[in-house]
C-alpha cells in the first residue's frame, strides 16, 4: 500500500514513477494507492496508468475522512492521517505499506495506534546536519529545530513495525545512521525524468507566450508564494537599470494562492508600467507533460526559496534541461548548487543580491557546469528512485 493524501507538486509524480516501475516489472503482489478524493482530478496521468490494470488499484478515502483531515493541522493532522493509514492498511490486508512522506507523522508513529503491517517512509526535510554546510548560517531557531528533529526521529524509529527510512537528503543519511536506531536508513534519489523536447515545441511555446526578441528568459516555476521568493524577485527588479530590464523576461509559471493574487498582479502591473521589463504569468497548475518545454525555453531557472529546508525538484528539472540556476544558498539546496556547479547560489531574501545576480546572468554565458548538471540529473533518474524502493520492499519480503 502506498499512502499519500496530498495533491499537487511532487506527490503525483512520486506515485506515477512507482506505478510505472510496477507495470514494467512482472510482479505477483497487489498494489493499492490510498489517495485523497481530489487526486483523481488533479493527477489524471496516474489515473490513466492505473486504469484497467488487474493488480493496481487507486483507492480514494471517503469525503468524510477528507473533511476530518482538512479540519486538522499541525500535530493533530499527523494523528488523523495515521489513523486513516492504519484503517486502510487493515481494510485491504496490506502486507507492507509506504508513507510517501514521513516528516509530520513522527509523533503519531511513536504514540498513535499500532500499524497493522510493517511500513517504510520517505523523509523530506532533515536539517540537523546543516551546520556542516559551508554556506549555511545557523540561527538559534535552526538549532532548536535540529534538537527537536532528532528527538522526534528517535521516538518514531523505535516503532517495531518501522522497516526502512528512505531519506531524500544524501548528506543526512550518515548522521541518522549514527543514532543507531533499528530501521534501515538509505538515501532515496529525488526522481527526475529526462524528457526530449523538440526545438519546434520550444519555438511554439515562445510564440504562444509572446516573449519578445532579444530577452533572456528567467523562469520561476511552481506554486507562486512568498516562500518561493516571488516578492523578493519582483522587488529586486526595481533596482535594475532600464537597459538591464530591456534584456529580461521574467516567466512566472504556476498557481498563485488566492490570498496572494491581488498583490502579485499589482506588483507586476506597476513594474511593467515603470520599467521596460517583460513579466509573463501563467497562473495555473500544469500537468506533468506540459512542464519540460518551459525548462527548455528558459535561459536561467530561478530557485529563490526563502530559507527552504529539504530538496527541491526545481534543481533537478533545471539540471535535466541543462539550464543554470539562480538559487538560494541556504541548506541542502545551496549545498547541491555549490557541489554540482548548478549556477549561482545567493542570499535569496536580499533583493539587492538578486538584482546583482540578474545582472551577472545577463553578462555571463558560462554560469554552470553542464557535465556536472548531467551527473546530478542522472544520479536522480526516476528509475533509480523506483529501484531503491523496490530493493527496500524486497528486503522485507
Amino acid at each position: 500500500m502506498l499512502f499519500d493524501l496530498v495533491n499537487g507538486g511532487h506527490h503525483g509524480t512520486y506515485l506515477r514513477y512507482l506505478v510505472q516501475s510496477w507495470i514494467q516489472k512482472p510482479f505477483s503482489t497487489r498494489l493499492t494507492l490510498v489517495v485523497s478524493p481530489q487526486f483523481l482530478t488533479v493527477h489524471q496521468e496516474v489515473v490513466a496508468l492505473v486504469d484497467g490494470h488487474p493488480q493496481i488499484e487507486l483507492m480514494p478515502i471517503s469525503d468524510g475522512e477528507e473533511a476530518q483531515r482538512k479540519q486538522a493541522s499541525g500535530i493533530r493532522l499527523g494523528f488523523v492521517e495515521w489513523r486513516i493509514f492504519c484503517q486502510y492498511a487493515q481494510q485491504i490486508r496490506a502486507t507492507q505499506a509506504m508513507l510517501m512522506y514521513f516528516d509530520y507523522f513522527q509523533l503519531a508513529i511513536a504514540f498513535g495506534q499500532p500499524s497493522p503491517c510493517p511500513f517504510s517512509a520517505i523523509y523530506f526535510r532533515p536539517t540537523f546536519h546543516y551546520q556542516s554546510f559551508a554556506n549555511t548560517t545557523i540561527t538559534l531557531k535552526d538549532q532548536v529545530r535540529s534538537w527537536r528533529q532528532k528527538a522526534l526521529l528517535k521516538l518514531a524509529m523505535r516503532n517495531t513495525q518501522f522497516h526502512t527510512l528512505f531519506c531524500l537528503d544524501p548528506f543526512a543519511v550518515k548522521t541518522i545512521q549514527q543514532l543507531h536506531l533499528c530501521p534501515t536508513v538509505v538515501h532515496l534519489p529525488d526522481p527526475v525524468e529526462i524528457v526530449p523536447v523538440s526545438t519546434q515545441s520550444v519555438d511554439d511555446l515562445r510564440h504562444k507566450l509572446g516573449i519578445e526578441q532579444n530577452r533572456k528568459i528567467f523562469l520561476l516555476f511552481g506554486r507562486l508564494t512568498e516562500r518561493k521568493g516571488v516578492h523578493a524577485l519582483l522587488e529586486s527588479l526595481k533596482q535594475l537599470s532600464p537597459e538591464s530590464c530591456q534584456q529580461i523576461c521574467i516567466l512566472l509559471v504556476g498557481e498563485i494562492p488566492e490570498q496572494d493574487k491581488a498583490k502579485i498582479w499589482q506588483q507586476v502591473a506597476n513594474l511593467c508600467q515603470a520599467l521596460p521589463v517583460q513579466i509573463l504569468i501563467q497562473d495555473r497548475f500544469l500537468q506533468e507533460a506540459e512542464v519540460p518545454p518551459y525548462f527548455q525555453l528558459a535561459d536561467i531557472v530561478l530557485a529563490l526559496y526563502q530559507r527552504h529546508v529539504g530538496m527541491s525538484g526545481i534543481l533537478l528539472l533545471a539540471a535535466a534541461a541543462q539550464k543554470p540556476v539562480l538559487a538560494s544558498n541556504y541548506g541542502l539546496m545551496g549545498e547541491l548548487a555549490h557541489r554540482y556547479h548548478l549556477g549561482l547560489a545567493i542570499e535569496a531574501s536580499d533583493p539587492q543580491q538578486i538584482a546583482q545576480s540578474l545582472i551577472c546572468c545577463l553578462e555571463s554565458t558560462n554560469l554552470g557546469d553542464v557535465e556536472k548538471m548531467q551527473t546530478f540529473a542522472t544520479q536522480n533518474l526516476w528509475s533509480n528512485y523506483a529501484e531503491t524502493i523496490h530493493r527496500g520492499i524486497a528486503a522485507l519480503n
